[in-house]
């Protein structure tokens, strides 16, 4: 079978996780604005965050910095926050920096939170990657970063 151009437009450029947490929406959102909580779980298992800055506004630039914990090789993420609405909905966008200092192609996040059986439903979902490895790398690294924020929740965090 032959790729042709109309198996472009059905490859998966998008996913979202879901995830539970046994806090408050207002506690669950801090987590992802607040750097004191985000070092300890913004980063892909096997990744340790270096710094983070925010301009916690509509139109504002983050920046993150990461270390892999085996190689040592630090990376920065970037992006600009479109909506902040505290503490249903957080969207920004998100690219890597290169090492000539362009940047990656620029995808969309977006945060939901929601009321669950006394607690709160995270639905994180990330849109228009260039292709579906990134998509899937992103996926995968997103996933575990969330299982760090599962962690951090479950030592009595934040």
């Amino acid at each position: 079978m032959h790729a042709n151009a109309n198996d472009a437009l059905w490859a998966v450029r998008d996913f979202t996780l879901r995830r539970h947490f046994n806090a408050p929406r207002t506690v669950v959102f801090r987590a992802f604005v607040e750097p004191e909580h985000m070092q300890h779980w913004w980063a892909p298992r096997g990744f340790t965050m270096l710094s983070c800055t925010l301009d916690l506004r509509e139109g504002g630039a983050w920046r993150m910095r990461i270390k892999s914990d085996e190689t040592g090789a630090v990376q920065t993420e970037v992006g600009v926050y479109r909506e902040i609405s505290e503490p249903e909905r957080l969207s920004f966008t998100h690219a890597w920096v290169r090492g000539n200092g362009t940047l990656t192609p620029t995808t969309l996040v977006t945060v939901r939170f929601s009321e669950w059986q006394g607690g709160t439903e995270v639905s994180f979902h990330q849109e228009d990657f260039a292709t579906t490895a990134a998509c899937q790398s992103h996926a995968e690294g997103w996933s575990t970063s969330l299982g760090k924020l599962t962690a951090y929740f479950g030592k009595g965090k934040p």
